[in-house]
C-alpha cells in the first residue's frame, strides 16, 4: 500500500504539489480563526454555590448552611472532591467533577439537588445561588473606578457599566470590590419607640408597605379602560420619612418621629484602593471557551462607549489586562518558531549547498505544521503557548523524514548517473524512497509510542501538557505523509532528469574526514568506548537524585497578587490603613506601572474567606474567621511559598519535622498542593515510559527482525540521558515535569538515529558483506542524514534556550534537555553502535545467512 502511495505520488506529482500548495492556504485560514488564550483549559469542570446568611458567624454558617448544601450536593455523578468556605456571613461550596463531566449537564445536576436544600435552611438564608461558568485562568481584565461620591461611583457603575459588560459576548461575570452601596436606612431610637408605644415590628411592617404598589383592578367604560393601582412605591428619601406606622387618637405615628431615617452607604464588607485612595474595582471574569483578545477587545470597545454617559468626575483606568500577557507570551513563542525555522534553513543550507535539495527539506516544515494545525484544530484545541511550544519543538523533527528521503533519492540519483547501466530517473526515485520507508515509518510510530506517557498524564499537568503533545504528534504524523507524497514528487521534479554534482559539498566532505578516523578508532577499541559510554551513564544517574524538583516553572507574569493578612478582630478600615502604608512604600519605585488593593469580599466572586480575597486576607472577629472543608470534612490548611531551594528538598526537610509532631485522635496531616502534583505526575511518567520503552523495544524488533540488533538500538537510549542531565545540570540543578517531557522527546529523536543507522546496516547484511566493511561504509552513508536530522532537531530548540520571557516559562525546560541530550546521544550513536556492532554484529551475521532478512522483502518493488 505505502509502495503504491509513494509511486501514484511520483506518476501525479504536479496534483500533489498543488494539494499541497491549497492545504497550505486552507491551514492559513484555520490559523487565524483558531481560539487565542495563554494556556489550554486546564481545570476540571467545577460548579461553585453561594448563599448569604447575613448576621451568622462561621461556626454557625458551618453548620446550619454549609454542611445541608454538602450532604445535598455529596453523591452527584462525576463528582470528585467537595470543598467548602464558611465565613461571616456567606458559604460557599466548590463541586469538582472528574474531567469527562460536561459541565452543563454537571450544573443541572447540582441544581436539582439544591432544590431540597432551601427548605431546611435557616429563616433569613438566601436560596444558594450557583455562579456563572468562568474561565480557570481567574481574571480577564480590570478596572478601577474613583469619583469625588462614592455612592455615585458604585450606582454607575453597578446599573450601568456593569450591565453593559455582562452583555458583551464571552463575558461570564462582572463583580465588584469597593464604593458605597446606596441604601435607604432606618434608624430606629429605642427612647421614641417607647415613648409613642411602637414595636420594631411595627416599624419594620410600616416601612414593607410604604414601598410597595398594590392593583386595584380595571375601571371599564364602553369605550375605555384604565388600569387601575395604588401608588406607593416611594421615590424620596422624605417620603419614606413621612410614612405612617400607626395612628394614635387619630393622630398618625410618622417613621421620622420614631427613627432616623436617612439615605447612607451600605455595610461594607469589601474595599478597593488605587493610587492611594479608595476606588471600585471592577474585574471582568471570561467564559472558559471564550477567545480572550477578543473578549478584552470587545470589553475594552465597551467601556470607550460607556465613558461619555458617566459623570464628569467618575475617572477609570485599566489596571490589569491578560491579553498583554497572552500577546507577550504568544509573540515570544512565534519569534522562538520563526528563529528556529531560520536556524533549521540555515543548517539545511550549509550542509546541502544546492538550493533544490534544500526546497525539497524545507517544503515540508511549513506544510507539516500547517496541516497538522488543520488536525488540531479538527479536535477543538486552540492556539496557546503549549500548542505553539509543540509547533516550535516538532520544527528540527518535521523536517526529518524529507531529509532522510531527499537525501537517500539524492546519492542513488548521483550513483545511477556514473552506474553502467543506469537506470530510469523516477525508478531511482521511487526505488530511493522505498529504501528508507520503513525507517521513516517505523521512527514515527515509534515517535508516537514514546509520547503516549504524556497523554496518560492526569490533572493540571495532563490538561497543559497534552495540547503540546497533540500539537508536535499530529505535525510528525503530517510530516510522514508528507515525506510518503509531497517529498517525492518535489525529487521527480527538481531532481530526476538533471545533472548532479558528483562531488560531496565542503561541510560534507569535512564531517566525513572527521568522522572516519573516530569511527575506525571506536571499531578498533570497542571496548574503550563502551567503557567510557557507561562511565558517562553512571555519572549522570550519580548527579541526577542530587538535582532539585519542581512541579512547573515560575510564569513570567508583570502582573504580581500579595497577600496582606491581619490579625483576627481588625476592621476594614484597618486593612485599608495597612495596604496604604504598603502601597505608600512602593510608590516611587519605577518599576511598578499601577498598584490596586482589593480587600474583603464581593458578591459573585468565587474567591470567599469573609471579608478575605485573593490579594488580601482580612480576619474578623473573635473566633475562626473562615472554616474551610473538603470531602465532608474540616480542613485547616497550613500553606507556604519556597524561595531560594526547589520545592523537593523542601517538602523532604517539612516531612522530617511533621513525622516528630503528635496530632490528637482523628487528625491526619496530607501534602497537597503543587508538590503532590509534582509527585504523581513522576510516577506516571515513570510507569507509562516503562510499557512505552517495552513498546518501543517490540517495534524496533519488527524493524530490524533481529533481536541482538533491538538492544543495540535500545543502549543508546539511556546514553540520551547523559546529555540531558548535565544539561538540566548546568542550567539551575531543577527538574520539572517540563523537563521530564523533554526527555520523553529526546528518547524520540535518538530512537529514530539509532534506527536510521542500524537499518543501513542490515541492507548491507543481507547483501552478504563483509561486516567491517558494512559498519565503515554504512555509517559513513548515514552520517550526513543522522547529522542534519539531529541538528535540526537540536539547534531548532536554540531559540527557546536562550533568553527568557512570558510563554517560554514551560517549554524552556524541555528545550535545555533535549538540546543537550541531542549532542551526547547523536555522538554516542555514531560511535557506540558501531562499537557494539564491531563486538557483537557477528550474531547479526548468522542470522542473515540462514534467511533472507525482512527489509530486503519489504523493498521489493510491487
Amino acid at each position: 500500500m505505502l509502495n503504491t502511495i509513494v509511486k501514484w505520488s511520483i506518476a501525479q506529482r504536479w496534483l500533489i504539489v498543488i494539494a499541497s500548495l491549497l492545504i497550505s492556504i486552507w491551514g492559513w485560514r484555520v490559523l487565524g480563526q483558531m481560539p487565542l488564550d495563554v494556556f489550554p483549559s486546564f481545570a476540571p469542570p467545577q460548579v461553585e454555590i453561594q448563599a448569604d446568611a447575613p448576621g451568622l458567624a462561621p461556626e454557625e454558617v458551618e453548620s446550619l448552611v454549609t454542611r445541608p448544601i454538602e450532604s445535598a450536593i455529596n453523591g452527584t455523578p462525576g463528582l470528585e472532591s467537595l470543598r467548602s468556605s464558611s465565613a461571616v456571613g456567606i458559604a460557599s461550596v466548590k463541586a469538582v467533577f472528574n474531567l469527562q463531566t460536561d459541565i452543563y449537564r454537571a450544573r443541572q445536576l447540582v441544581t436539582e439537588r439544591l432544590q431540597r436544600v432551601q427548605s431546611i435552611l435557616p429563616k433569613g438564608v438566601g436560596q444558594p445561588e450557583i455562579l456563572p461558568v468562568s474561565s480557570p485562568l481567574g481574571w480577564t481584565v480590570k478596572y478601577a473606578f474613583s469619583g469625588n461620591n462614592m455612592m455615585e461611583v458604585w450606582r454607575a457603575v453597578n446599573w450601568d457599566v456593569r450591565n453593559r459588560l455582562l452583555a458583551v459576548p464571552g463575558v461570564s461575570n462582572v463583580f465588584l470590590y469597593g464604593g458605597d452601596e446606596r441604601q435607604y436606612q432606618v434608624l430606629i431610637d429605642p427612647d421614641k419607640l417607647k415613648a409613642f408605644n411602637v414595636s420594631v415590628a411595627d416599624v419594620t411592617k410600616a416601612v414593607q408597605n410604604s414601598n410597595a404598589n398594590v392593583p386595584g383592578g380595571f375601571l371599564i367604560s364602553p369605550d375605555r379602560e384604565m388600569l387601575v393601582r395604588g401608588i406607593g412605591r416611594i421615590e424620596s428619601i422624605e417620603q419614606l420619612q413621612k410614612s405612617a406606622i400607626k395612628a394614635i387618637n387619630g393622630a398618625p405615628v410618622l417613621l421620622e418621629q420614631v427613627a432616623d431615617v436617612k439615605i447612607a452607604p451600605a455595610l461594607r464588607r469589601g474595599d478597593g484602593l488605587f493610587r492611594g485612595k479608595r476606588a471600585l474595582i471592577l474585574t471582568v471574569i471570561k467564559q472558559p471557551v471564550a477567545d480572550t483578545p477578543t473578549v478584552v477587545k470587545a470589553v475594552e470597545a465597551a467601556m470607550a462607549e460607556l465613558k461619555a454617559g458617566l459623570p464628569k468626575d467618575i475617572t477609570f483606568t485599566k489596571t490589569f489586562d491578560q491579553d498583554l500577557f497572552i500577546e507577550a507570551s504568544i509573540k515570544n513563542v512565534e519569534d522562538a518558531l520563526r528563529d528556529g525555522t531560520i536556524i533549521v534553513s540555515v543548517i539545511l543550507i550549509i550542509f546541502l549547498m544546492n538550493w533544490r535539495t534544500v526546497l525539497i527539506s524545507l517544503s515540508a516544515l511549513p506544510l507539516s505544521l500547517l496541516l497538522g494545525l488543520i488536525i488540531l484544530n479538527w479536535t477543538g484545541q486552540g492556539l496557546n503557548t503549549m500548542t505553539l511550544g509543540g509547533l516550535v519543538v516538532a520544527i528540527g523533527s518535521v523536517v526529518d523524514d524529507a531529509i532522510v528521503d531527499m537525501e537517500n533519492v539524492y546519492r542513488r540519483l548521483r550513483e545511477n548517473q556514473v552506474a553502467a547501466h543506469p537506470l530510469p530517473p523516477l525508478q531511482v526515485v521511487f526505488n530511493g524512497s522505498v529504501e528508507v520507508r520503513v525507517s521513516v515509518l517505523f521512527s514515527t510510530v515509534i515517535i508516537a509510542v514514546v509520547f503516549a506517557p504524556i497523554f496518560v498524564l492526569s490533572g493540571v499537568e495532563g490538561r497543559i501538557f497534552t495540547p503540546m503533545g497533540m500539537a508536535y504528534l499530529l505535525s510528525i504524523l503530517a510530516s510522514t505523509l508528507v515525506a510518503l507524497t509531497l517529498t517525492p514528487a518535489l525529487c521527480a521534479l527538481l531532481l530526476a532528469n538533471r545533472r548532479l554534482s558528483s562531488s560531496e559539498t565542503f561541510v560534507e566532505k569535512m564531517a566525513h574526514q572527521i568522522y572516519r578516523p573516530l569511527l575506525l578508532l571506536a571499531m578498533k577499541f570497542p571496548k574503550i568506548v563502551l567503557g567510557i559510554s557507561l562511565a558517562g551513564f553512571v555519572a549522570a544517574m550519580v548527579i541526577l537524585p542530587g538535582l532539585g524538583k519542581v512541579f512547573l516553572p515560575e510564569f513570567q507574569d508583570r502582573s504580581l497578587v500579595n497577600a496582606l493578612t491581619l490579625y483576627p478582630g481588625q476592621s476594614l478600615e484597618s486593612t485599608d490603613q495597612a495596604a496604604l502604608a504598603v502601597m505608600s512604600a512602593f510608590k516611587d519605585d519605577k518599576r511598578f506601572d499601577t498598584m490596586q488593593f482589593r480587600a474583603g469580599f464581593a458578591q459573585g466572586d468565587a474567591d470567599v474567606a469573609g471579608v478575605n480575597s485573593g490579594e488580601l486576607d482580612v480576619q474578623n472577629g473573635s473566633g475562626p474567621s473562615t472554616i474551610n472543608r473538603e470531602n465532608v470534612s474540616r480542613l485547616i490548611i497550613v500553606s507556604s511559598n519556597v524561595a531560594g531551594r526547589d520545592l523537593g528538598s523542601v517538602i523532604a526537610d517539612v516531612r522530617s519535622k511533621v513525622k516528630a509532631i503528635t496530632l490528637p485522635s482523628g487528625y491526619y496531616v496530607q501534602f497537597g498542593g503543587q508538590f503532590q502534583a509534582q509527585e504523581q505526575a513522576t510516577q506516571t511518567l515513570i510507569v507509562a515510559g516503562s510499557f512505552s520503552l517495552i513498546a518501543i523495544a517490540v517495534l524496533i524488533y519488527f524493524a530490524v527482525n533481529s533481536i541482538p540488533a533491538t538492544l543495540m538500538i535500545m543502549i543508546n537510549l539511556p546514553l540520551a540521558l547523559i546529555g540531558g542531565v548535565i544539561a538540566v545540570a548546568s542550567s539551575g540543578g531543577i527538574i520539572s515535569v517540563a523537563s521530564m517531557v523533554g526527555f520523553i522527546t529526546l528518547f524520540g529523536v535518538a530512537t529514530r538515529n539509532g534506527l536510521l543507522l542500524v537499518d543501513n546496516y542490515n541492507h548491507r547484511l543481507a547483501q552478504g558483506l563483509p561486516l567491517s566493511e558494512v559498519i565503515v561504509e554504512g555509517s559513513m552513508e548515514r552520517l550526513v542524514a543522522i547529522l542534519l536530522t539531529a541538528l535540526a532537531s537540536a539547534l531548532g530548540m536554540v531559540p527557546l534556550v536562550i533568553g527568557s520571557g512570558a510563554g517560554k516559562e514551560i517549554l524552556q525546560p524541555l528545550a535545555v534537555v533535549v538540546l543537550g541530550g541531542l549532542f551526547t546521544s547523536t555522538a554516542l550513536t555514531l560511535l557506540v553502535l558501531p562499537a557494539l556492532y564491531s563486538l557483537f554484529g557477528r550474531f547479526i551475521v548468522k542470522k542473515n545467512n540462514a534467511q533472507n532478512h525482512n527489509l530486503s522483502a519489504i523493498a521489493e518493488l510491487d
